[in-house]
């Protein structure tokens, strides 16, 4: 009983949840954002649920390197042909709502300095190579890596064992979490500098990503599904081991064991049953996670943090930021659909074109 495609689409739905729960209230400055209502000791029940969110990206590496080895499984000889499709399309998402909320909205809401401000940010955003405006678009150029690199690291996973994988994962995650974090290397020089940044945060994002697919090469997801469904309270199992890493995590607040309790939120919550209502939730929110990742720190950072912050409890807030991305995921998913009917017009055009001549 593998992680079907719908099993992963929710669970990015949960992945992009937290995000939201991340950013907006990660802080323990809370003061002059919103009014808590429970507390643990002085600081607000919502900071450690926002906290366990720092495995969003974790969850997201995860379930894209289960997915791309299912992918590298069934047609090994077009992988890479669909890989850059798969890039070409993400990049159209992102070129939309780069216009959309850095070239329009930016001069409109007299921030035209910043957004789009110099040539040399625009031009390093529109190419993915050094994103700027968004600080949640670091993960754009990292994931853009990890698919280019899902080949190399497909064939070792197959090839060798899958322990020995995992070690070097690991060790390379090491090193990669203490550059990123700690900034050991340190260099003048921009493309240096530029080049150790993007292999850190590659580095921290492939163990994930590795864990995904060893995962599915060796069908660890069935074997703890099978166990688990054996178990006459598996529902109860799963809820009480999250709510052990909440209180584990908020206890030891590092980002470094994100990946672990992102991989360990991802069987326990899958191996409980839910309501349908419940999956076609997070199934209809992993339809525009995409988005809702690209967008949501304009609303509550740069544009429009008051009016975010304005609905003053946290569950307002989160369902505020959700209503406002999920519209906005909207009218990029109506200009997305234009432009690809628009693609596949002039490629049937120039195929006709062809066959005539």
């Amino acid at each position: 009983m593998e992680l079907t495609k719908q099993q992963i689409k929710i669970t990015k739905g949960i992945a992009i949840l937290f995000m939201l729960l991340l950013y907006l209230f990660c802080t323990k400055n809370y003061q002059d954002l919103y009014t808590p209502i429970l507390f643990i000791k002085g600081i607000p029940l919502v900071y450690y649920l926002a906290l366990f969110g720092d495995c969003c990206v974790a969850i997201y590496c995860f379930c894209s390197g289960y997915g791309l080895l299912i992918s590298y499984k069934k047609d090994r000889e077009c992988y890479f042909k669909n890989n850059l499709i798969r890039i070409g399309k993400l990049y159209i998402n992102y070129w939309i709502i780069l216009i959309i909320f850095v070239v329009i909205l930016g001069p409109l809401l007299g921030k035209a300095n910043s957004y789009p401000g110099s040539l040399k940010d625009f031009i390093l955003t529109f190419t993915g190579i050094d994103p700027a405006y968004n600080g949640a678009w670091w993960f754009f150029t990292t994931y853009i890596f990890l698919v280019l690199s899902s080949s190399i690291i497909n064939k070792a996973i197959i090839k060798h064992n899958s322990l020995l994988v995992i070690v070097i994962s690991f060790g390379f995650y090491i090193i990669s979490y203490i550059q990123r974090i700690k900034g050991i290397l340190v260099f003048e020089n921009w493309m240096f500098s530029w080049i150790v940044r993007q292999v850190a945060l590659w580095g921290t994002s492939q163990f994930p990503f590795i864990i995904g697919a060893v995962f599915l090469k060796e069908n660890i997801y069935s074997k703890i599904y099978n166990i688990s469904y054996k178990l006459k309270y598996k529902n109860l199992l799963g809820v009480f081991t999250i709510i052990v890493m909440i209180i584990a995590h908020g206890i030891i607040e590092t980002l470094f064991v994100a990946v672990f309790t992102g991989v360990i939120f991802i069987c326990a919550f899958n191996i409980i049953d839910k309501p349908k209502w419940v999956n076609n939730l997070l199934d209809y929110l992993g339809n525009h996670s995409t988005n809702m990742w690209l967008i949501h720190m304009f609303f509550y950072m740069i544009y429009f943090k008051d009016l975010v912050y304005g609905a003053k409890y946290s569950v307002l807030i989160f369902v505020w930021l959700l209503v406002l991305c999920i519209a906005s995921s909207y009218v990029v998913n109506f200009v997305y659909k234009l432009i690809i009917k628009l693609i596949n017009n002039l490629n049937l055009k120039n195929i006709n074109y062809v066959n005539s001549n």
